[in-house]
């Protein structure tokens, strides 16, 4: 999205720019310190991310209240603003169909409202820097991924589960003229690690935090549309590199690892602000690169990208995906069928996001392409390898400046524990013969601007080995590919 995002959404390209140093001198004459950290409306959406203006350097727009639906409010907009305050106000609304494969076939609805408040304490208390910020969700509709389809990666990240929850509640202070930042509160991480712009912008809730991470950590983790009690800092030790640090509680609904009952339905107020179980720390490191200068000298076309290492450990106790208690296998029909919890876990992850081709020198006609790697501890975790890969195509349309098209696939691979467990489970009886078989997700989308504050979605995701299996382990039937086609409208007010 280009020149149709609401004026809090194209802060997008102003914290991707100057968390990575391109423009950096413009930044620095141009706009307040503290504009850098400002959280972006897009924060709150975990899938369908509009990507950021495709520019070699930023110029920051001028305020346009015709990029919400609502407007300057009667004037009210503008008051607050004068006063340090900003509220965004998004609507999604979701329709999915199965038509092949699955387990069902039909049509499901999910929807969600979110709502975020957002105080600069500057115009308010004089003091430089400074941010609160707190926004809720109303989360809507029913899981078409558990009702029809039975995948492992949900086909968008609105498919959560109801609930009218607090997602997040932080104070935020810069120091340095913001080349250190310090954030504390109820933190949602996956809004700052872990992320891939470009693999944002897809649908399937995998592309924003990954089946690894939601599989593998407790309630899947601080992430959307889960938050946790912690700290982040963030440092900037030259233009180029950015370095992250978080400690947060690693269990936000304060559950078990196995239940029967929903994270969402544990803590459906987001209020249980949990310091149960263990202590999740994650760490990242940013580094932005400019191919086309390294390439082709300093004169070509901007190619920007960032690349990122990161990792995470989790000091929680983890049940061993092969043996009980007691040190029987879990498939064995004498065994417990309480597992052996280990201490601590792990996960190290590198993503890039990079432009690879653009149409000439200040063009917004571009091709991106993003890659994600995964891998996690083989003893503890369900899944130890991930991978995702895709492309984003700006302006691909004639007389679309403001539409994306994109394209992305992704799977996850079996510890090897977990696939010992199912070869158990099969010898001993215990089960339907089966095994464990990767699913593969790919995905193809359109984001059309309607109007400024109107997007429409239209997406296609085509599912292999769904469940990651070769048959169902209880009934034995083979659950066929799946097909799905949906639609995502986002309204800004």
């Amino acid at each position: 999205m280009k020149a149709f995002l609401p004026q809090a959404l194209r802060f997008v390209t102003l914290t991707c720019l100057r968390a990575t140093g391109l423009g950096a001198g413009l930044l620095a004459s141009t706009v307040p310190s503290w504009a850098a950290t400002v959280p972006l409306a897009t924060d709150i959406l975990p899938s369908g991310v509009p990507l950021p203006v495709p520019a070699p350097s930023f110029v920051r727009p001028p305020e346009d209240s015709s990029t919400e639906l609502l407007g300057h409010a009667g004037g009210a907009r503008d008051w607050l603003a004068r006063q340090g305050v900003s509220l965004t106000i998004q609507d999604v609304e979701e329709i999915w169909g199965l038509p092949a494969g699955g387990t069902q076939r039909g049509a499901t609805y999910d929807g969600m409202t979110a709502a975020a408040l957002m105080l600069d304490t500057q115009p308010l208390f004089g003091l430089k820097n400074g941010l609160f910020n707190i926004s809720a969700l109303q989360i809507r509709g029913r899981s078409f991924t558990a009702e029809r389809l039975g995948a492992l990666n949900t086909v968008s990240g609105y498919d959560a589960g109801r609930s009218t929850r607090l997602f997040e509640l932080w104070y935020e202070q810069g120091f340095l003229n913001n080349h250190l930042n310090v954030r504390v509160g109820s933190l949602d991480l996956d809004t700052e690690f872990l992320v891939s712009q470009n693999a944002s912008f897809f649908l399937n809730s995998s592309f924003g935090w990954p089946l690894s991470t939601s599989s593998n950590l407790y309630s899947g983790g601080p992430s959307w549309p889960f938050s946790a009690l912690g700290g982040r800092i963030k440092w900037t030790p030259a233009q180029p590199l950015v370095l992250m640090g978080a400690i947060t509680d690693d269990n936000p609904t304060q559950g078990p690892f196995y239940s029967t009952i929903s994270p969402t339905e544990r803590d459906p107020s987001g209020t249980t602000f949990s310091t149960h179980g263990g202590v999740l720390f994650m760490g990242e490191a940013q580094l932005w690169l400019d191919m086309a200068r390294q390439l082709a000298g300093p004169d070509a076309p901007a190619l920007p990208g960032t690349w990122k290492l990161g990792g995470l450990y989790d000091t929680g106790r983890f049940p061993d995906q092969r043996y009980d208690a007691n040190g029987t296998l879990l498939a064995s029909p004498d065994s417990s069928g309480a597992p052996y919890y280990h201490h601590g876990n792990w996960i190290l992850y590198a993503v890039i996001d990079q432009m690879i081709w653009r149409k000439a020198k200040n063009s917004g006609k571009t091709i991106n392409f993003f890659a994600r790697a995964i891998a996690a501890n083989q003893t503890r975790n369900q899944f130890a390898f991930e991978i995702q890969s895709g492309f984003t195509f700006d302006e691909l349309l004639p007389d679309r400046p403001d539409d994306t098209i994109g394209i992305a696939w992704g799977t996850s691979l079996y510890s090897a524990q977990a696939r010992h467990y199912a070869q158990d489970s099969v010898r001993l009886g215990t089960s339907q013969p089966y095994s464990l078989t990767p699913e593969h997700h790919f995905e193809l989308t359109y984001q059309a601007a309607v109007t400024p504050y109107l997007i429409v979605q239209p997406d296609f995701q085509y599912f292999m080995h769904v469940g990651g299996t070769t048959q169902d382990p209880t009934t034995g039937k083979r659950i066929h590919n799946g097909v799905v086609a949906g639609l995502n409208i986002t309204t800004t007010f």
